[in-house]
């Protein structure tokens, strides 16, 4: 992979873990509401937004990644 597909492939991924972000930050993307119906407790709650929030991080970590392995060569 070329250097400039690299970095808008990287810029994309970044975009993309950030919309994920916002999309679970304004709840336009909500995973937790069958888990919140019946929660107790917000160990539940949490446990529902696990993998969404994980899958946003780590899009933007790769994206990050791309970018920084791109500019290095």
């Amino acid at each position: 992979m070329n250097r400039t597909a690299r970095m808008l492939a990287g810029w994309v991924c970044v975009v993309l873990g950030f919309a994920v972000m916002a999309l679970l930050g304004l709840g336009l993307y909500d995973p937790t509401t069958a888990a919140a119906a019946h929660a107790t407790s917000m160990t539940p709650v949490l446990v529902a937004m696990l993998p969404s929030v994980s899958f946003g991080i780590a899009i933007f970590a790769v994206g990050v990644w791309l970018i920084s392995t791109a500019r290095r060569r």
